[in-house]
């Protein structure tokens, strides 16, 4: 069955509510593949424009399937802003569904969609990074080969557990080679193990391209003599204190960035994308390989973004675009092949979308289904950081506030993409600054932000980064990057 009949066939079984019927039917249901990278920027796909990268794997799952050029990730409570993300998109929840998700990974009274898929009969599998602990982990997934439970570590070295014969974990071991290629060895053994007696939920985490920067020495040499662009928005410091300066991610790089420092870090980081491109590429040819490929539905998503060098920044702790927005893809029934769709949607959407697929009825999830006849779309996205900031973006306007210091900025991202051009001070954009900050109440109203917000007495907007490279000197983790 080529593609197309297999998405026509898709929309016949669909009934007026969305839900897939006769579920009982195995052959029915697709096979639902999730890959899911660390740390990666929307912008860094050569399908989004950027010409310092080469992603043609990438770019053909965009071509078969629906890119989403504007997916958010919601934000987080704390520097670890892939557990928040990651626990979301597992759940379908919302962020301020749960006020700790440290806490919440802990619980067993949010629905996961893999349990779910499992609960209905699909064989579910996992390889790589695995944020939310090993409770979480063992109600999805049956099968797990080189799962590592933790937020970072070396690519070379990681240390990584197997699901056994029965059920439970293997002592840690390390990984052989390189972690974006052991996992995908991992993932293609399950799908070329999979005897397609009932439908399949494998997830593939990479740990890549979230530092330590340790691409393959072929990557590197493919990219060593390649001219790597600056950012639009490269700045040696950010303007002000943001109340995350000196957070382990931004002490990664000396102040201030000097445009050779962001660049190997550029290309370090690209390497890193390219050599999991080139794992996407052998995953879809073992999909291939096993007659499995235009029966399979895809999702590739990261889980946030980064700023490495943008605003003077080098992590994700901040609302800049950059850091915010991540690459969203999907592939199956319901998208468009080569659609660019830019309705604003989150990472958490993902549940609903992937629950739609298997024919499961979703009423947990606070996200809305990804695919065409999902209704209407928001009509904007709110984003938050710890108490130290929050985003409201409607249409091409977006408004970042920093409440202990009660500094605001305007973005006309329409005509300012980069978000160089702050208007909050300009007094022909008064209306609208107003305009965003009432949205932006109601929005935190609707969300169920209840934090309490307020300038604090005293604290300074201004950023010594002479100080700071300083004490940064003084740390060892600026070494492990």
């Amino acid at each position: 069955m080529n593609l197309v009949a297999w998405l026509l066939l898709g929309l016949s079984l669909q009934a007026p509510g969305g839900a897939v019927q006769g579920v009982d039917d195995d052959d029915r249901r697709p096979n639902i593949l999730l890959i899911l990278t660390d740390d990666q920027r929307a912008d860094t796909l050569g399908v989004a424009g950027n010409r310092s990268i080469r992603t043609p794997n990438i770019d053909r799952l965009a071509a078969r399937g629906a890119m989403f050029t504007r997916a958010y990730c919601q934000g987080s409570m704390n520097g670890a802003v892939c557990l928040p993300s990651r626990s979301m998109i597992l759940s379908g929840a919302a962020l301020f569904d749960r006020p700790n998700w440290s806490r919440a990974i802990r619980s067993d009274d949010l629905a996961l969609f893999p349990e779910r898929l499992r609960t209905a009969g699909y064989v579910t599998f996992h390889t790589g990074k695995f944020h939310s602990g090993r409770p979480w982990f063992q109600r999805c997934f049956e099968h797990g080969k080189a799962v590592f439970f933790g937020g970072m570590g070396s690519h070379f070295t990681l240390p990584v557990v197997d699901v056994g014969v029965d059920g439970g974990f293997t002592e840690p071991h390390s990984i052989v080679g390189h972690s974006s290629g052991c996992f995908t060895n991992a993932a293609i053994e399950f799908i070329d193990g999979h005897d397609g007696d009932s439908p399949f939920f494998a997830e593939i985490c990479f740990t890549a391209p979230h530092d330590p920067r340790t691409p393959t020495d072929n990557s590197l040499k493919r990219i060593a003599s390649r001219e790597i662009r600056l950012p639009d928005n490269y700045l040696p410091v950010h303007p002000f204190h943001n109340g995350e300066m000196t957070i382990r991610d931004e002490e990664l790089s000396p102040w201030p960035r000097s445009e050779d420092e962001v660049r190997e870090q550029i290309r370090l980081y690209h390497a890193l994308i390219e050599d999991i491109d080139d794992q996407v590429g052998r995953l879809v040819g073992a999909l291939e390989d096993n007659d499995l490929l235009e029966e399979t539905m895809i999702i590739f998503a990261s889980d946030h973004g980064l700023a490495v060098g943008s605003h003077g920044l080098m992590g994700k702790q901040n609302l800049y675009e950059h850091s915010m927005r991540a690459p969203l893809i999907a592939v199956g029934d319901g998208f468009t092949p080569g659609s660019m769709r830019d309705e604003f949607v989150y990472l958490h959407d993902i549940a609903p979308t992937v629950l739609e697929w298997a024919g499961i009825t979703d009423d947990a999830s606070s996200g809305r289904t990804l695919h065409e006849s999902g209704g209407a779309p928001r009509d904007h996205v709110l984003l938050a950081y710890k108490g130290l900031m929050r985003s409201i973006r409607v249409d091409d306007w977006k408004m970042i506030w920093y409440p202990p210091i009660d500094r605001y900025q305007l973005f006309d991202l329409a005509h300012d993409p980069s978000e160089l051009n702050d208007l909050s001070g300009d007094e022909l954009f008064q209306d609208r600054l107003a305009v965003m900050k009432a949205l932006l109440s109601e929005s935190r109203v609707a969300h169920g932000d209840t934090a309490r917000l307020e300038p604090v007495p005293g604290r300074s907007s201004v950023f010594d980064h002479a100080a700071a490279e300083e004490a940064r000197l003084g740390k060892d983790h600026w070494k492990r990057r």
